[in-house]
């Protein structure tokens, strides 16, 4: 192998790396700021589609609790939260 094929396989595998790992890190970055932006009050839905009102939120011990009715409150762990949603007034 000569200098001109090692500096073209380093480029491949440097780009290859640049393409694989950078999606992920900007997932991780969004999902961060997502968790960081939640607050008790915050209406969230869950991954398995549940609605609720966000109203214990421990970031410590990975726990939080959510409303899904007037009096009927859940635990689930804060990897269940999909995402943050807009109230309605429902």
């Amino acid at each position: 192998m000569d200098i001109q094929q090692i500096v073209i396989l380093v480029i491949g595998v440097v780009v290859m790396g640049v393409f694989m790992f950078l999606p992920q890190y900007r997932a991780k970055r969004r999902r961060e700021k997502q968790m960081a932006a939640l607050s008790v009050g915050s209406e969230i839905m869950t991954v398995g589609g549940i609605i609720g009102k966000l109203t214990y939120l421990g970031t410590e011990e990975n726990r939080a609790r959510i409303e899904i009715a007037p009096g009927v409150e859940i635990r689930i762990v804060l990897a269940a939260i999909s995402r943050a949603i807009e109230s309605n007034g429902d």
